[in-house]
């Protein structure tokens, strides 16, 4: 199973309207068998490069990774979705509003997007890593005091919701997230090439590059690690997608089960749910952002279809942030 010229020709369209050393690498299913696919924007023309086993961030799919663990503890009974997060930890909210896990997993507790003052040090104070002084105590005090919590009827992206539940399910496990990630998803799929903290990785770390196409730093995610902070290659990430598609495990069952519905918007535990144009089959997306990265995973879990992309392409670029998700759409309709 090979990459088509199809796929081929828009993988080096979007790498080819970016700065030099931009890459992308890519990992393709088809009836469940993987193939790989890397290219470079080398200055004077596109180039092919094998970086299926290099390192990026890959931004807000850590989310899915953060509710796989959701959907283990609560195989296992460590916890029920419906059930309040306070009644695991010794948490305060302003006005005693109660926050279940699966309004955290669905995006619908009615937390904002960002915690109070995390917009400011992004666009100014701390651009180039905005996450990293946000630390527990925040938080908490933030939590306790100064957040109030809207409608939990509405899907309201976002990334304090679930940098709170992998906070709250560390506390559960009694371990660090990084700990909790090794223990529970990147040992037992054998991802050896996956981290939470950018200082551990060991291979080829794929270098940020921002709006401007310049190397950038790294982000540390501070208090919010479930949120964001993953690094990982796509042969990692296939190990992840070939769980899906097999459904040997409880919690992979458990999580691609639609736990909201409202309008055109369907999720599972961290998933998009997207039907297609017949009703037949269903499609689980999610795409992420950093400073100097973007990425997206696309899979037709029925028919053992789909992609994985990552890339050193800012998540910032107001014009071009979104051509990796696109892609990853164009190349399933391919």
């Amino acid at each position: 199973m090979q990459f088509s010229d199809l796929d081929i020709q828009s993988i080096h369209k979007v790498v080819g309207a970016f700065a030099p050393n931009t890459e992308l690498a890519v990992a393709k299913f088809d009836a469940g068998r993987c193939a790989y696919y890397g290219a470079r924007q080398g200055g004077k023309e596109v180039e092919q490069i094998d970086n299926h086993a290099s390192v990026f961030e890959i931004g807000s799919l850590t989310k899915l990774f953060t509710n796989a663990v959701l959907a283990q503890l609560a195989c296992e009974g460590k916890l029920a979705l419906g059930e309040p997060i306070s009644s695991h930890i010794d948490l305060t909210t302003r006005d005693n509003v109660q926050i279940t896990f699966e309004s955290l997993a669905t995006h619908t507790s009615g937390l904002p997007k960002l915690p109070p003052g995390l917009l400011w040090q992004a666009l100014f104070k701390r651009k180039d890593n905005p996450y990293a002084a946000y630390l527990e105590a925040d938080l908490l005090a933030h939590l306790a005091n100064d957040i109030k919590i809207k409608s939990q009827t509405q899907h309201e992206y976002s990334n304090l919701g679930i940098g709170l539940l992998g906070y709250v399910l560390a506390k559960i496990e009694q371990m660090s997230f990084s700990e909790l990630l090794q223990k529970r998803i990147f040992e037992p799929l054998k991802m050896p090439h996956s981290f939470c903290n950018w200082r551990d990785v060991h291979g080829e770390l794929v270098m940020g590059l921002n709006t401007r196409g310049e190397a950038t730093s790294n982000w540390d995610l501070g208090v919010l690690q479930g949120a964001g902070a993953i690094l990982s290659s796509v042969q990692d990430l296939g190990q992840f997608a070939l769980a899906h598609f097999d459904r040997i495990h409880d919690w992979v069952k458990l999580q691609q089960q639609i736990t909201f519905e409202q309008g055109h918007t369907k999720m599972g535990l961290g998933w998009y749910v997207i039907d297609s144009a017949d009703k037949t089959d269903k499609v689980y997306f999610h795409d992420g952002g950093t400073g100097g990265y973007s990425s997206a995973m696309i899979l037709d879990i029925d028919n053992r279809l789909g992609y994985i992309i990552l890339s050193n392409i800012s998540g910032m670029h107001k014009l071009k942030g979104q051509k990796v998700t696109e892609l990853a759409f164009e190349l399933m309709q391919n």
